[in-house]
């Protein structure tokens, strides 16, 4: 058997600084890891998150009947900066 982990992703813009321990807590009693924080405006943090997607589940607590799944760029740039570095390793 040669299955990939597949895993969802979230962000959240403009938290603030102040608040990033809560949301860090709030998401990780869900599931979601952190995975990178980026400044934003004023005193605010962007905070990507990841977790291991369940079977059959297309983020079933974040999707709203005939909504479509949000993607964010930043998650598109790093999984493919992620699969060049593995390629890279392959012909070491």
């Amino acid at each position: 058997m040669n299955a990939h982990q597949q895993w969802e992703g979230k962000m959240l813009p403009g938290v603030w600084k102040k608040s990033v321990n809560v949301e860090i807590e709030k998401l990780g009693a869900e599931g979601w890891e952190l995975v990178a924080v980026l400044p934003g405006k004023e005193d605010r943090r962007e905070l990507y998150f990841k977790r291991p997607k369940l079977e059959g589940s297309e983020a079933a607590d974040d999707a709203q009947p005939g909504q479509k799944k949000q993607t964010f760029k930043f998650a598109d740039d790093l999984r493919s900066a992620f699969r060049e570095g593995l390629e890279g390793d392959e012909r070491d």
